[in-house]
């Protein structure tokens, strides 16, 4: 079994660094041209299915790879971004003034965090995997998974079997393309591939965010 993870194309939240989680925020021009370039990727790679979290950005970045294999996408609702609680809306800049304790062990030490009337990285985690469970069997060839920036790590930890205290370990750029083989142990085989983009946005270079 082959897995995809996908991380949707960029948006203006994105750009000016504001935290998103559940806020369905669209794709901008940039990313709107990420996801066709992510979709001229797989045109030759054959998906037996797209998953996708419902929101949005997920959703318009899915559509051109469905389109260039024939795949039709799955909205999975474990695959949606995390509950940033009373961080959603808000600019980086404005989080870290406003709950400094609590952007520092954002920082620091992530899967300790909690965030007033937000997720954890454990809750994150507990959805992610049962979503797996639900929507994939092991006898399936290729999937992709298009999704956010926190659950592409969480998947990518949670499936080589690392603890979320990894978090900071892992980086995916909108657009970015992962993948990682399903066999006896699951393995890494490349992260954050962003090589598509190159007409889209060359020499661009994405905080971790």
């Amino acid at each position: 079994m082959r897995i995809y993870i996908v991380r949707h194309g960029e948006t203006q939240w994105n750009k000016e660094e504001v935290f998103r989680g559940r806020k369905d925020v669209p794709l901008n021009g940039t990313g709107k041209r990420q996801a066709r370039m992510a979709g001229a990727y797989f045109a030759d790679i054959p998906l037996d299915r797209v998953l996708s979290s419902p929101l949005q950005r997920a959703m318009e970045t899915a559509e051109p790879m469905c389109a260039a294999t024939g795949a039709a996408v799955e909205t999975l609702d474990e695959l949606i971004d995390m509950d940033f609680g009373v961080w959603e809306g808000l600019p980086l800049k404005e989080v870290e003034e406003r709950y400094p304790a609590g952007f520092d062990l954002w920082k620091r030490s992530p899967q300790k965090l909690r965030i007033k009337r937000g997720e954890t990285l454990a809750g994150v985690r507990r959805r992610v995997s049962a979503g797996l469970a639900k929507a994939a069997t092991p006898e399936e060839g290729t999937i992709a998974i298009v999704t956010h920036r926190v659950i592409c790590k969480v998947l990518v930890l949670l499936l080589l079997g690392m603890g979320n205290e990894h978090f900071w370990h892992l980086k995916y750029d909108p657009g970015s393309i992962t993948l990682l083989e399903k066999a006896r142990a699951n393995t890494l085989v490349f992260s954050n591939d962003t090589c598509h983009l190159r007409e889209v946005s060359p020499g661009t270079i994405y905080r971790d965010f």
